[in-house]
């Protein structure tokens, strides 16, 4: 295995593109050639499952999973086969671990026991279904006996918001068919000077899938011929409704459109009253039931004028195909411009994360070349600033160079003590600590690197001053007072205090220090501000610079604390043969 993400994104994108060739695979074989290629057409250029397959998460990988666990209730309810109930829990059991709002996926799976033939059904599916899931949860489930269930009342106690009954769950839902928003109303995009152009694409593929859900749901409500006749033979109301029941159970088509439909509309009722903010990504657990749905009204009318002989309806069919080919060809230009804007920095990245958005690319070439640079010029130490939109990402990069690095969150600033030589800092694109620089450290620019979308990355050389003599007044583990120093920021006038580590810490598997700094203004009625300062490693003798406080007050009390944060492993033997493990992050904190 390799320790560059990179292949974490590889992995992404191959599943993605293996859960187009599945829809593919799906759709022919339940609807037809026709429906099975139109489907796989539309999804495939669908540009926000594009976005979502670009890059690691794990909610990104419902993108190839949902479609097989439709796979699986179809085999149940639609081919009659068995064996499908176990590997069905076992995904849904999956799915919430990727992301716990799959949970509503269950409903379709319900709706499938109750159409599956008893046929299909063994006894052994039910306990090889509840092994399967406790299996996934083992690790999970002694987690939460080690914290006394505090997750369970965390998640029972976090939503006790205001429910809402709106439209943004239809509006999340709707946004998978049309172009990605961003790039297309950024004036950076290449598609920007033609966007009135791709108006008319999202407003027709909503039409598209009405028409499917309303032809799905006749097909499935309505029964032809001698199913008809039969389940209308009683004449009592209940009669006649156990008759049509009777008759939607044998007909393998009417089953797999009602599992479609409870796939598509359940969850989205559901997720309609809400007391949480939804997200987009809420909505990739129902990739591809859309683009299904489309495909088959397309196929179900392209079939339809296709036995009409009228030359009215050739014509009408070959318009069709018209339509067809300009939504898959208009779907593909929109997705091929976000690729090409996302891959040459056309975008402005703040409007593309919630902090602003970073490429992999860039992070890792920063980091090479000031690796490269503390090589060259014999420096022994690179000290990043990072916030947090890039702090998760170059705390792991971190663990690649060649040279000592340390990374530190840009709330404080951390810079190497006199008896520690030069040294190498990395700023990121928006950090805010280089005001703060120039007055401790004499920083010769060492270049740029580009950032694709913003500012660029800067590099420094960091020659430290003069020793300057800490203070009597030892804080937390030694932490030893040095200065305080007042400075303008641009916008107002701050306090910032110098403090010196007397030990190292050394860098670990997800683990952080961090110091808390608390200052109360004497005599005054403010609030006390704080700030936290984070760092994944440190170096004997290394500054910490925190800008904090009012240098207008006469007398500042500071109070400070430490604690780590760092991976905790509970163990636990079962029946003397198997060993399960649970890691989950826990905080030790120590006060000073």
């Amino acid at each position: 295995m390799s320790a560059n993400p990179l292949w974490g994104a590889v992995l992404t994108a191959v599943l993605a593109i293996a859960a187009v060739v599945l829809t593919y695979i799906f759709t022919r074989r339940y609807y037809g050639r026709l429906a099975g290629t139109l489907t796989a057409l539309l999804y495939a250029v669908a540009a926000v499952p594009i976005f979502y397959s670009r890059f690691m998460w794990n909610q990104n990988l419902l993108l190839f999973f949902v479609p097989l666990l439709i796979w699986c209730l179809f085999r149940g309810a639609v081919a009659r086969r068995p064996n499908w109930l176990f590997p069905a829990v076992i995904l849904v059991g999956l799915l919430v671990q990727f992301h716990a709002s799959s949970i509503v996926l269950a409903a379709p799976l319900l709706v499938t026991l109750v159409l599956a033939p008893r046929k299909t059904l063994r006894w052994y599916d039910l306990l090889l279904s509840a092994a399967g899931v406790l299996f996934l949860y083992s690790t999970y489930i002694i987690w939460l006996f080690q914290t006394h269930f505090q997750d369970i009342y965390t998640l029972l106690h976090t939503s006790k918001g205001q429910s809402l009954i709106d439209a943004q769950a239809l509006i999340f839902y709707l946004q998978f068919l049309g172009p990605l928003q961003y790039p297309m109303t950024n004036s950076k995009s290449v598609l920007f000077p033609y966007l009135n152009a791709f108006v008319w694409l999202l407003p027709l593929m909503v039409l598209l899938l009405v028409a499917g859900t309303v032809l799905a749901v006749v097909k499935v409500v309505s029964a032809r011929g001698n199913e008809a006749s039969a389940a209308t033979q009683s004449t009592s109301f209940f009669g006649r409704l156990w008759g049509w029941w009777k008759q939607l159970r044998q007909s393998p088509l009417r089953c797999g459109l009602l599992i479609l439909l409870t796939w598509q509309i359940v969850p989205l009722i559901y997720l309609t009253r809400h007391d949480i903010v939804l997200h987009l990504h809420y909505f990739i657990m129902f990739m591809p039931g859309p683009f299904i749905l489309i495909g088959f009204f397309l196929a179900t009318l392209w079939h339809w004028l296709r036995t009409r002989a009228i030359s009215r309806q050739q014509g009408l069919r070959i318009a069709l195909d018209l339509v067809c080919a300009l939504l898959v060809g208009a779907s593909g230009l929109s997705a091929l411009g976000y690729v090409y804007d996302a891959s040459h920095g056309r975008y402005n990245d703040v409007t593309w994360a919630g902090q602003y958005y970073n490429d992999l690319a860039s992070l890792q070439k920063a980091l090479q070349t000031a690796d490269q640079m503390a090589q060259q010029r014999h420096l022994n130490h690179i000290y990043i600033s990072a916030d947090p939109a890039t702090q998760v990402a170059f705390t792991y990069l971190a663990g690649q160079t060649r040279t000592p690095t340390t990374v530190v969150n840009d709330s404080c600033l951390v810079l190497p003590g006199a008896q520690s030589g030069a040294a190498m800092l990395l700023t990121a694109p928006r950090s805010h600590r280089l005001d703060l620089v120039s007055s401790y450290v004499h920083a010769t620019p060492a270049g740029s690197l580009p950032h694709p979308g913003g500012p660029a990355f800067n590099l420094y050389v960091l020659q430290p001053g003069k020793t300057v003599a800490a203070g009597q007044d030892n804080f937390t583990h030694g932490l030893s007072f040095v200065d305080a120093r007042s400075f303008n920021n641009g916008q107002q006038d701050v306090l910032a205090t110098r403090w010196r580590v007397p030990q190292s810490m050394p860098a670990g598997y997800r683990t952080s220090y961090n110091y808390s700094f608390t200052a109360d203004a004497q005599g005054g009625q403010e609030t006390p501000a704080t700030r936290t300062c984070s760092f994944d490693s440190l170096r004997a003798g290394d500054e910490l610079v925190v800008p904090l406080g009012d240098p207008a007050q006469t007398q500042t009390a500071m109070q400070v604390s430490t604690f780590t944060t760092l991976p905790t492993t509970l163990s636990y033997t079962f029946m003397g043969s198997f060993h399960f493990s649970s890691i989950h992050l826990n905080n030790t904190i120590q006060s000073g």
